[in-house]
């Protein structure tokens, strides 16, 4: 080899290393970027999801502190101006049973907002009287086992709720699922929340509705905001077991 020919052999590989560190260089750039793009995204539907649980507690609490009681009062000035002759006043009767009506539904759409018995119970008894509520409208059979006793903080018993409620959704309108098994577990203040269902599997579901990814992506904000961990096992037309390993705080 002469000096031309080594000076040409040493300049190629300079360039190429010079050219593999830029490109390394270029490498980990991108790659911090998507890190830090994730981190945003994360923290951005951290946000979401909790301002999305104080508009709501707002809501619900209008409903039944102000415009609960502001129409029983004028429910009890229409009943009040019915004389004794009934019959002849069907237009007020009318309007006190409409009445009756629009204050039902207003307690339904606040109980649905952030459900009293979760405020006053906590996560198990507000997901027990949810199923208690929607297994005669369903075929979907909904067995929930958890020790005696379990003292779980307000915000944690929200997110756990709305995660519960998220699984029995998607297992209704979804997984195809006739029976499903929720598993509370408390060892050393880590609540491990165990749910399994006997549905078509998470693959078939995916494929076949986008909605079933947001549901999926809601239970794993939800459990990361509580510092937990969040585990899918599924099998095609056996089923789906979703697991929640969450700190209790």
């Amino acid at each position: 080899m002469n000096i031309n020919q080594f000076e040409i052999y040493v300049a190629v590989i300079i360039t190429v290393l010079l050219t593999g560190i830029i490109l390394s260089y270029f490498s980990i750039l991108i790659i911090r970027q998507h890190v830090k793009n994730l981190k945003l995204q994360q923290i951005n539907a951290f946000a979401e999801i909790a301002a999305m649980e104080k508009e709501r507690a707002r809501i619900a609490a209008d409903l039944h502190d102000e415009l609960g009681p502001l129409l029983s009062v004028i429910k009890f000035r229409i009943e009040n101006e019915i004389p004794l002759e009934r019959s002849n006043n069907n237009e007020l009767l009318t309007a006190s049973k409409q009445l009756d009506e629009v204050i039902g539904k207003l307690r339904e759409i606040s109980n649905n907002l952030i459900p009293t018995v979760l405020l006053h119970k906590g996560a198990i008894a507000a997901i027990s009287y949810f199923i208690s509520q929607i297994e005669p409208l369903h075929s979907l059979k909904i067995d929930v086992e958890h020790p005696p006793s379990i003292n779980i903080g307000e915000d944690q018993s929200i997110q756990i709720y709305r995660i519960l409620h998220e699984v029995i959704n998607n297992c209704i309108k979804h997984a195809k699922a006739t029976k499903l098994l929720i598993v509370f577990k408390l060892s050393n203040n880590l609540l491990t929340l165990t749910c399994e269902d006997n549905g078509i599997g998470l693959v078939n579901a995916t494929m076949n509705s986008h909605s079933f990814g947001r549901g999926i992506n809601s239970m794993k904000y939800r459990t990361e905001m509580m510092s937990g961990h969040f585990n899918i096992e599924a099998e095609a037309g056996v089923g789906t077991i979703l697991t929640f390993e969450i700190p209790i705080k």
